[in-house]
């Protein structure tokens, strides 16, 4: 019985993965590749090396921050029925097994023929970097918001080589999900993702906006956009942050350098933004920036009959 209840729960998991990312533009995913061992080091647990690894989804894109640079996600999908672990001791347990796992499937995916196949279709730069991903979700109503990175970013890990990880947990995936359907409900879905200038990108001609979330902006606590109403663009920086007047400060701060005078207007949400308590606070933060003509709005895209106050 709980190896049906593991069963369920893990396409319960790869299920609301893949609605996840498809939300932030990772569409075209790659699901359920075998990728033949070919490192003896890889142990099951019967001693003996591992035929094969399964790579739940695979995301391939050009990165917007780098010249030349194609990235292939291997994203690996964990779900607990019941919510994470309460203590942190195992959650950091849970966390080594599942990177771990991760890591060896990377070291025998970048030699996979059928990963090779699918490079070669996309028409991969360059240079092909690959990436770990670990989805980790839960399906305990009560706790969706629950936050784990700052538990599990005290794990010692011990990895190799120049692969880099990083974790999408339920916390992180509810922000991502907040700020989609704010997005989508002020532009009828008629919105781009902005690509702040922090990489490496030189082309002059690069466009700074597209439809998806690079893997650089996912693991931020900021993510910019930018609005078409009636073909005038409108800025929009969402933080995870809550709201206290030096945040304000420093967000209006990236917003207004993020978008370089391109546009007019400038709205820069928080989760528990309250217009009516709060606006005094930003009517003071926006003498800071007195002598820029940008209309700055401050807004909550947690939704509440608050929001209605701002009009």
């Amino acid at each position: 019985m709980s190896g049906e209840n593991s069963k369920k729960s893990g396409e319960i998991g790869e299920k609301l993965a893949s609605a996840l990312l498809e939300k932030i533009g990772w569409q075209h995913q790659i699901h359920n590749i075998s990728i033949s061992c070919n490192n003896s080091s890889h142990i099951n647990a019967s001693g003996n090396q591992k035929k094969s690894h399964g790579d739940d989804i695979v995301y391939i894109y050009n990165n917007p921050f780098h010249d030349e640079t194609t990235v292939v996600v291997h994203i690996s999908v964990k779900n607990k029925s019941k919510g994470y672990p309460k203590t942190a001791t195992a959650i950091s347990k849970e966390f080594k097994e599942h990177i771990e796992e991760l890591k060896e499937l990377i070291q025998c995916a970048k030699y996979n023929p059928e990963i090779n196949s699918f490079l070669n279709a996309f028409g991969a730069k360059v240079n092909v970097k690959h990436i770990g991903v670990l989805v980790w979700l839960h399906n305990d109503k009560d706790s969706l918001d629950r936050n784990i990175l700052p538990t599990i970013a005290k794990s010692r890990l011990n990895l190799d080589g120049d692969t880099p990880y990083y974790v999408i947990d339920s916390g992180r995936a509810s922000f991502l999900l907040k700020v989609i359907n704010d997005l989508s409900n002020k532009s009828n879905g008629n919105y781009q993702f902005y690509y702040p200038k922090i990489g490496t990108y030189i082309l002059v001609d690069s466009d700074r906006k597209g439809k998806f979330l690079p893997i650089e902006l996912i693991s931020s606590d900021i993510i910019t956009a930018v609005v078409d109403v009636d073909g005038k663009n409108k800025f929009y920086l969402y933080s995870r942050e809550g709201f206290d007047e030096l945040t304000c400060k420093n967000m209006i701060a990236y917003a207004l350098n993020f978008s370089a005078g391109l546009v007019n207007e400038i709205y820069v949400g928080f989760p528990d933004y309250n217009p009516t308590q709060d606006d005094i606070i930003v009517k003071q933060v926006n003498f800071s920036f007195k002598e820029r003509s940008e209309k700055i709005q401050v807004f909550s895209y947690n939704e509440s009959i608050l929001n209605l106050f701002q009009g």
